[in-house]
This record gives structure tokens, sequence and C-alpha cells, in this order.
């Protein structure tokens, strides 16, 4: 491989910054035999410089870089990440099992020989819940064949949509026709997943005439692809989002706007809000394009009243996803902790003075949502790394800020973006507050984690971008690039040092 100067330098760069994590997150007994630390460390050190190098020689397709970015990393996630280790992992698992057999809907039914109700899966799939967190060298259930035996799991995500489990389901049903040992139905449902997510995204960055390499920066967040490399839906609501803004950003600069992009923008967000209804506001995206972009007076009308189609889409969803979101583990902990959505709203407005409060808490707790940027796995407090959280925060916020942008947005547009995302982040957290909280509960961020604010991102270099830094465009690029590529490092060696 020809590699000049300038390569070998951020090479460098992003060496320094992989063995500086990897020395943060070593324990004192990995000292003794750190092989399989170093190990990986290699590994990722030859994705890292394959994919700086091969961004010098497609610097002009950025859509490309994404897909090889967040495949390479994320195959590593698929493989590396322990049995069921990511929130809430085993649920999904248990869904799209579901959904291999082709029950795009649930069924909550008795468990035989008890008294509670479950969901029938296969015994394979209870048996990897039940060695949840647990590594391939730490067990041996990876090693068995696909066991049929008729199991039940407690809960399995019935609120949400089928859709949002086909590619899990598909890799799930390979290996079932392969006859492979149980692990590849994870293993398998997981790349599968990150397919769907890379391919979304790629196509989101090819399709945006501009911010094309914010959206890159975006969709290669460590948690994303985290995320996306896992059974989890998180990953797909997340790549919709990043469609749906896309599509926004093409209507912002294409004097003519086609019916079928209209369509394919409101698919995207429905499909995100279903997932996450707060997304829905996504909609409102469509009032910062210009009116003169329409192809007809009629066609600007219609596509700004399709937001109440939307809106009323995602309100009938979201009741139909309350009203089985009691049927899992769930209905006996709301009962337990005395949570209902009806009495929280009632009891907000019988104190106005306590509503403020709580609404301003949505501020003040958010370093609490930054922080949980580099949460993982099901038990969040030993896995996660604040370190990792503020400096990835303090390096997005300078490449929001400096990085110049090949638009330059006005004053009003960008405040209504930003009254656009604020509505979507005090949302989540609302919606959170309502459904997940103990009526009178002074906390409202209990259950929000910085997961449900992934595609955020997008809207901070869009509202505080000022362009500060008067340095080549190219090699500046390049230089956020390495760094944001030692992030998703930082994280795998997070991931080695805790589970390993």
């Amino acid at each position: 491989m020809n590699i000049n100067l300038g390569n070998k330098k951020y090479i460098l760069i992003y060496l320094a910054i992989i063995c500086i994590f990897s020395v943060c997150f070593l324990k004192p007994e990995d000292y003794l035999s750190p092989f399989f630390e170093i190990g990986i460390l290699a590994l990722i050190f030859i994705i890292g410089s394959s994919c700086i190098y091969y961004y010098t020689k497609n610097e002009d397709n950025l859509h490309k870089v994404a897909f090889l970015i967040i495949l390479l990393f994320g195959i590593t996630c698929v493989f590396l990440t322990p049995i069921n280790d990511v929130s809430d992992e085993q649920e999904h698992f248990v869904r799209s099992e579901i959904v291999s057999t082709g029950q795009l809907s649930t069924t909550y039914v008795p468990i035989p020989n008890t008294t509670q109700n479950g969901y029938q899966t296969i015994n394979s799939i209870t048996i990897f819940c039940e060695n949840a967190g647990a590594n391939v060298f730490g067990t041996t259930v990876d090693d068995a064949k696909i066991d049929y035996t008729p199991s039940y799991f407690n809960s399995a995500f019935s609120q949400n949509p089928f859709y949002s489990y086909l590619p899990q389901a598909i890799g799930i049903l390979l290996a079932k026709i392969l006859d492979l040992n149980a692990i590849w139905m994870l293993w398998l449902g997981r790349l599968f997943n990150l397919l769907v997510y890379a391919g979304i995204v790629s196509f989101a960055i090819r399709k945006a005439p501009i911010l094309k390499f914010p959206l890159l920066i975006v969709s290669i967040l460590p948690l994303a692809i985290y995320q996306a490399a896992s059974m989890s839906v998180d990953g797909m609501f997340s790549a919709f989002a990043i469609l749906a803004f896309a599509y926004f950003l093409y209507f912002y600069k294409t004097p003519k706007i086609k019916w079928i992009d209209l369509g394919i923008f409101y698919g995207a967000v429905i499909l995100a809000g279903l997932l996450k209804s707060p997304f829905l506001a996504l909609s409102l995206l469509i009032f910062l394009v210009p009116n003169d972009h329409f192809e007809s007076k009629m066609q600007n009308i219609i596509s700004k009243s399709m937001i109440l189609v939307t809106l009323a889409i995602g309100l009938a969803w979201s009741n139909y996803a309350n009203s089985v979101l009691a049927n899992s583990w769930r209905g006996e902990f709301f009962a337990k902790k005395h949570v209902n959505s009806t009495e929280q709203i009632n009891y907000l407005v019988s104190n106005p003075a306590f509503a403020a409060e709580r609404f301003l808490n949505v501020f003040s707790e958010s370093p609490v949502i930054i922080d949980r940027l580099f949460y993982f796995s099901n038990d969040v407090r030993d896995y996660s790394s604040t370190l990792l959280s503020v400096l990835y925060t303090a390096f997005f916020l300078i490449f929001s800020i400096a990085y110049p942008l090949d638009e330059k947005f006005e004053i009003k547009t960008r405040i209504e973006g930003l009254l656009i995302g604020f509505l979507i982040y005090i949302g989540v957290i609302g919606v959170q507050y309502l459904t997940w909280a103990s009526v009178g509960a002074t906390s409202v961020i209990n259950g929000v984690f910085a997961r449900y604010f992934m595609p955020l991102l997008i809207f901070v270099p869009f509202v505080v971008n000022t362009d500060l830094l008067d340095y080549d465009n190219e090699e500046l690029s390049q230089l956020f690039l390495t760094i944001a590529l030692g992030f998703i490092s930082g994280m795998i060696m997070l991931t080695v040092s805790v589970k390993y």
C-alpha cells in the first residue's frame, strides 16, 4: 500500500490516540497477561489505518467512507460484544426470533405450569438470556446447536413495530437454515442489523447535497455503531432519523422537489417516529425549506399538511404501544413504582410550580445525559467511561462550532432548527418521564439514555457553526475523522478491558 507522508502523519496520530485510551482502560491484572488486549489493539489499528487511507482516496465519496467505517468497526463489535450484553438485548433477541418464524405481532400467553404470562420462543434464546454478559471464552453455550424446544420469556418488546426486527430475523433464519451453532443466531442477527444501518446511512449521506461530512461524523458516533452492531432497534431508528434530515438538506438545495422524495422523507420520519415518537417532529423540517423549491403551491400545501397525517399515525401507534407496554416485566414494575402517565399528567397540571421545576431539570441534568454517551451494557454502572464522554463532547463541540460548512444557513433557519431539535430533546425526556417515572418523581432522567438522542447531534453543527478555523479544509476533515476513529477504537478497548 502506497501511503504518502500525509497519511502517515494521521495514522501516527490515530495510533497515539488508541494507545492512550488502551493504557487508560487497562486493569492491573491485564498488565500480567495483556496478549488479548494487544491483539485487539493491533486489529483496530489495522482497521483504522485502512479507513484513513480509504478516505484519502474517496474524499468525494463520503457515503462509501461511512459504509466502510461502520462495517469494519461494527463487525468487530458484532463478535466482540459479549452475549446479550447490549442494553435490553435479551428482549430484542426474543422478539427477533419470534419475527423470524413469520409472526409480525406478538402473543402474550400463559407460561405452562406457572401463574405468569410471557412470549413463546425457543430454548436456545432463553439460554442465551440466562448467560447475558458472558463472552464466548467464559461460557460453553455458544458451542451448542440450536435447541428448538419451546421456551418462554417474560418480555419481547411487543410495543415496537415488526419492521425494526426484520434484519435481525433474517440473520436468525439464516443461522437456522444453515444449521449453525446457536451463537450464530446472535452474530448473524447483529450483522444484518449492522448492514441495514450502514446501508441507510450511506444512502442518506449520498443523497444530501450539503453537510455530508457532519452527517458522516454523526453516523459514526461510537454509541451508534455499538447499537447498530447488536439486536437493538436503536440503530435503525437513528438511521431513519439521519435519512430524514438528509432529505431535508436535499429539499433545501433542490429547486424542484419531486413527490417521490417527499414520500421518502415522510416515510423515514414515520419509521423513526414509530420507534421513538418525539422524532415525528422531524417532519417540521419541511417548514425550513424555501417555498419556491416546491413544484407548485398545491405541493407546498399538501407537503406541509402531511405533518398532521404523520402525527396522527404516530399518535395511533403510541396508543397501541402503551396498551401492550405492560405485557412484560414492566407491568409489575409499573404497579410497584406507581407509574401511570395519566396520573402523572394530572399531578403536573395540579402542581404548576413542581412542573416548572421539572422542566428546568431538563437543562440542569443534561450533563448526566452527556456522561451517558459512553454508557454500555445491561449494567451500565460497570461499563461506562466519563473520560470518553467528556473528551468526545469537547471534540464534537469544537467540530460543530469550528468546522467550515459548505453552506451558510441564515440565522432564522438556524433558530428554527434549534427549536425543532429542542422540541425533540424535551419530547424524549417528557415521554420517558410520563411512561417510566413514578408519579411525582423529582428526577426527569430516570430511564433516559444518550442512545435516544443519537441522531439529534446533526442539529448541533447545523445550529451553532461559526466557521472559525481558517485552515485547509481537506487536512481539517482528515484530522477530525482521525480523532473520531480514535473514539470508536477507545470504545472497543473499553469493551475489551471490562468484558475480557
